[in-house]
């Protein structure tokens, strides 16, 4: 069985849907199901946790009944679809965004570090995504989300396999054990307005 799972689903009405709640929880069902998870027929309830302030209302989501076997759970959303992952191998975070709108937003700035700036020109709008949710997989496989500088970040982009070039988190640098983007439209259905990346903090 593999340790690393990930659903896909539309998210009719956006985030602000009544229905964004039941589309989440029916992926997280989904998700634990395949990892042969039995919740007793109880429906997975997602818990968050920052690792920054402690606070319960914001932070690393997680199902206490799937973290007590040792999966831990990632979600990530757009205006029109929900991801969720889950590890057996350790912490993960997921993202996912849509490349128009990051062409909308000034992500840049917030987003890269003065060395990642000086080659800004050259970057295109869905390289700008990608390394947008690469970044936010890292953080919030880390648990701290945005609370860190992505700035403070540099990874190693050249790279099929993941490097943290730059660090200035809490703690040690993270060692992402992967990066599963590729993959995820052609065989999730993520439309191709989309990227997404998976980062498995490794042990």
């Amino acid at each position: 069985m593999s340790t690393l799972l990930v659903r896909v689903a539309a998210l009719p009405g956006g985030r602000t849907s009544p229905a964004y709640r039941d589309v989440r929880t029916a992926l997280l069902d989904s998700v634990l199901t395949a990892a042969g998870l039995d919740l007793g027929g109880a429906v997975a309830v997602l818990r968050r946790r920052c690792l920054t302030c402690g606070g319960t209302d914001h932070g690393k989501p997680e199902v206490p009944a799937a973290l007590a076997a040792g999966w831990h759970i990632g979600v990530a959303h757009t205006a029109t679809r929900v991801v969720v992952a889950a590890s057996g191998a350790g912490p993960c975070g997921v993202d996912v965004a849509d490349v128009d709108a990051v062409a909308r937003a000034p992500v840049a700035p917030v987003l890269l570090a003065p060395e990642e700036r000086a080659d800004a020109g050259a970057e295109s709008v869905e390289r700008l995504a990608r390394t947008w949710v690469r970044k936010e997989a890292l953080l919030k496989a880390v648990g701290h989300g945005l609370a860190v500088d992505p700035a403070s970040v540099v990874l190693d982009g050249e790279q099929r396999a993941p490097r943290v070039v730059r660090w200035a988190g809490p703690g040690r640098a993270p060692v992402p054990a992967a990066w599963v983007e590729d993959d995820l439209p052609a065989t999730l259905g993520v439309p191709r307005a989309l990227v997404s990346a998976v980062a498995l903090r490794a042990p």
